[in-house]
């Protein structure tokens, strides 16, 4: 079910007021939030050429958010086409998002195969792929070319659209933009695991979880009331919704909580950051200190040694000043969740040097707010969506107006299936810096801002097996997962 946590529209994240053309508060029920966004440059004719398509898949933690929020209203970016002589068609839908689309365990697989389907959970997943057949089947009585789909996200978007690169039957798309998220950024759980969550969904409304109709009790609860339930039923402010390693979804041999090369029917692919990732753990972090992290984090790495090796890569240490600590953490977290998974799926992609694609293009975006409220002064996760879409340019000066062109004319350019910028391989990144400076940059270059030197020694602790295991304990830090395991 599409929903909203309170907050979503007033959030410092995405603070672009409601569009006039939009309905506000947008609709947020199952059968009426289903919703999809087509804005196309003129009227389509026969003797047209067909556009290419830039299909947005919104963010969110698969827990919140939808495609009516301001922030994703398309019209200024496909006037930005059109102004740059390369239009372009761009969609956007709601999928099913937190417990109504990411719901799974054995009560949801014996109702699927009762009705003649396989799986469990990943309701939004499948939404997702409606949409793009949708897309594939009817865009071009719009003007669409069919032939030339770019699927682009940002945090819970590019999460997803990683999750679709690794499905048994993709969405589909020819090429990608994941921004600020793979799929191991929010890890699918396992059915048990997921069996433990929908105990702690019944147990909240206190629904027997083995009575034969459990499903119809939970149907029978208002979706609304379900979405502002979640964050007390797992225990953090700021969850996130989780997909299902059920055996139908993903390739047999994808392994979605660490990284992957691309398909080789991929033509184009793109990924970034933002230098701030880590501030969206800020809330969820309040409680902790040095020995609470320290303790969590090595309950899933099993190996003292190696846990404070990675803390001592950040300069965690016991006598730090809370502010100073916090800051610190969430700079590590950021890098975990986000940037070193990026720069392991770079290494990987050219280790495997797909004959399809050429080297994917990255990115990072360290641009400041300006904005007076909480976020001023940091680059944070979302930040670049509002030089993607242009829907807050009155706040920006000239030179930010001008990145902002800039940056929209990149990711249009990809769409249209050219360059975004100049040549790339696995070591350059175009880094759109502070001070609207925009400057392709080698991984020596930007070394002292990214530090991939640290990223390096931590991919290669424990033969590679070390990262992956602290991002698990990562992920337990900043969703306090123990509270439901």
């Amino acid at each position: 079910m599409p929903g909203l946590i309170d907050g979503d529209n007033s959030s410092d994240l995405v603070p672009v007021p409601p569009a006039a053309h939009l309905p506000w508060p947008p609709p947020v029920d199952e059968l009426s939030g289903l919703v999809m966004n087509i804005v196309i440059p003129c009227a389509f004719d026969t003797t047209s050429k067909l556009l290419p398509v830039f299909v947005y898949v919104h963010g969110g933690s698969l827990l919140y958010g939808g495609a009516n929020l301001p922030i994703f209203d398309a019209v200024n970016l496909v006037s930005r086409s059109i102004e740059i002589g390369l239009p372009i068609i761009c969609v956007n839908f709601n999928y099913r998002i937190g417990i109504g689309g990411f719901l799974a365990g054995d009560a949801v697989a014996r109702e699927l195969q009762q009705d003649g389907y396989a799986g469990s959970g990943n309701f939004g997943f499948t939404d997702q792929k409606v949409a793009f057949d949708w897309v594939r089947k009817y865009i071009e009585y719009l003007g669409g070319d069919a032939q030339k789909v770019t699927a682009v996200g940002e945090s819970a978007g590019g999460i997803s659209i990683s999750n679709q690169l690794q499905a048994a039957q993709p969405a589909i798309f020819h090429r990608a933009v994941c921004m600020s998220g793979l799929s191991a950024a929010i890890p699918p759980w396992t059915m048990q695991q997921h069996d433990i969550f929908f105990a702690a969904v019944c147990r909240h409304f206190r629904i027997d979880s083995t009575a034969p109709d459990v499903l119809d009790q939970l149907r029978a609860i208002p979706q609304q009331q379900i979405a502002d339930a979640t964050p007390d039923i797992q225990g953090v402010p700021a969850g996130t919704g989780n997909p299902c390693l059920d055996g139908w979804f993903y390739l047999t041999e994808a392994d979605p909580r660490g990284v992957t090369a691309p398909p080789s029917w991929l033509k184009g692919y793109m990924f970034g950051d933002v230098y701030h990732e880590g501030i969206i753990f800020h809330v969820n972090l309040l409680e902790d200190e040095y020995d609470s992290i320290r303790r969590v984090i090595n309950a899933h790495m099993e190996d003292e040694s190696l846990t404070d090796q990675i803390l001592e890569a950040y300069e965690i240490t016991a006598d730090l000043p809370q502010p100073e600590l916090l800051e610190k953490v969430e700079h590590m977290c950021g890098d975990f969740i986000f940037k070193i998974p990026n720069y392991a799926l770079a290494k990987e992609c050219a280790k495997h040097g797909l004959p399809e694609i050429s080297a994917p293009f990255l990115y990072h975006f360290d641009q400041r707010s300006r904005l007076p409220n909480t976020l001023e002064g940091t680059a944070y996760h979302a930040h670049e969506l509002l030089y993607l879409f242009g829907n807050l340019a009155g706040e920006m000066n000239d030179e930010e107006k001008q990145m902002a062109r800039e940056f929209s004319a990149a990711w249009i350019k990809f769409t249209n299936g050219l360059e975004p910028w100049g040549a790339n391989d696995s070591t350059s990144w175009m880094v759109w810096g502070q001070d609207s400076k925009v400057e392709l940059k080698t991984e020596t270059e930007d070394q002292d801002a990214r530090n991939y030197a640290r990223m390096n020694r931590i991919l290669q602790l424990d033969e590679g097996k070390a990262w992956r295991k602290a991002l698990v304990g990562i992920d337990s830090l900043v969703n306090r997962r123990w509270k439901l395991w």
